[in-house]
């Protein structure tokens, strides 16, 4: 089974992991359709095994974990192994505020709690989802940021009321005013350039400005992946790709030393949980060559990487 529809449809997609039985499913993005093929059927010739694929191109491991909750949890189906192919960090990145527009490919993870489900429109709408989409900045679990922006608005005008008999468009000038620069301590510049100084000394997890290594209790997915294998008897399979090589001779792609050390922590964080661990991404068998753009396995280079990974994996799949 694939998809790369912009929603998906729940009931059909259950109806069909019912009639296929496979033994493995796919849950992911074009890390796996550019890899193993937009069609098993190529999997299912070679291994002899039967595989499904539940495929979106541009989702995210938030999405992954709606589909594996409310579509093969709730199918009844057991595979032998449920399967994500994932990029470095983005198992426990929290939503970064320059990631793409969170209404982008929004339908897609909207439609993943079903029909019968309460919307992520109505979370929302609740007090629980209105702090999460501050937490979790605008784009969360679910794409809460036209919702949380209009409660802001609305929060903020309630308490512009609470102050007083003052317009609100007073109150906010006084507020704006306030918290201007003019009113800044006269020391914060030391103190910025005290904080940068202490960003850039070296920690045992890799911090930039665009991203954040965190462990994985301490993020949101992780656990929540683990908790659904144990509540419903899965077997999960975390799989690193390996990033497009350096362009001039280089073998793999650059990365900073941490790197080595969070995975390390990430493989021993889910197989202590019961879930299993591949890191492709020092194989130098995986070309440049072997790409097209970005990090996508080129359409000529697939039949070969497909039987590449099925002798590196064939022992390892249950």
């Amino acid at each position: 089974m694939s998809t790369a529809t912009e929603g998906l449809d729940v009931a059909a997609a259950i109806q069909k992991l019912q009639a296929e039985q496979s033994d493995y499913v796919a849950i992911g993005n074009s890390m796996i359709f550019t890899r193993l093929g937009m069609s098993p059927d190529e999997m299912d010739d070679l291994t002899r095994r039967r595989f499904s694929f539940i495929l979106r191109g541009g989702s995210t491991p938030a999405a992954w974990y709606l589909t594996l909750k409310h579509v093969v949890a709730p199918s009844g189906v057991h595979p032998k192994l449920v399967f994500f192919f994932f990029r470095d960090t983005e198992l426990t990145d929290p939503p970064s505020p320059d990631a793409r527009p969170a209404t982008q490919n929004a339908s897609h993870p909207n439609s993943l709690p079903g029909p019968q489900a309460p919307t992520p429109q109505r979370y929302c709408a609740g007090a629980f989802d209105l702090l999460a989409g501050y937490l979790w900045g605008p784009r969360g679990l679910y794409d809460c940021s036209t919702r949380t922006s209009g409660m802001q608005r609305r929060i903020i005008d309630i308490a512009m009321k609470a102050g007083g008999q003052r317009s609100r468009t007073w109150s906010r000038q006084v507020l704006s005013d306030r918290f201007s620069l003019d009113h800044l301590r006269s020391d914060v510049p030391s103190d910025m350039a005290k904080a940068g100084a202490d960003y850039d000394e070296p920690t045992d997890s890799y911090k930039s400005p665009d991203s954040s290594y965190s462990a994985p209790d301490d993020s949101i997915l992780p656990p929540l992946f683990m908790q659904a294998a144990r509540e419903h008897g899965f077997k999960l399979l975390f799989f690193r790709v390996k990033r497009r090589p350096e362009a001039e001779g280089g073998t793999v792609a650059a990365e900073p030393p941490e790197m080595h050390g969070y995975m390390q922590r990430l493989q021993h964080w889910i197989e202590e949980r019961g879930g299993l661990f591949y890191d492709e991404s020092r194989d130098p068998a995986i070309r440049l060559e072997a790409y097209n753009d970005g990090d996508h396995i080129s359409e000529e280079h697939r039949g070969w990487y497909r039987k590449y990974f099925w002798q590196r994996m064939s022992s390892i799949f249950p």
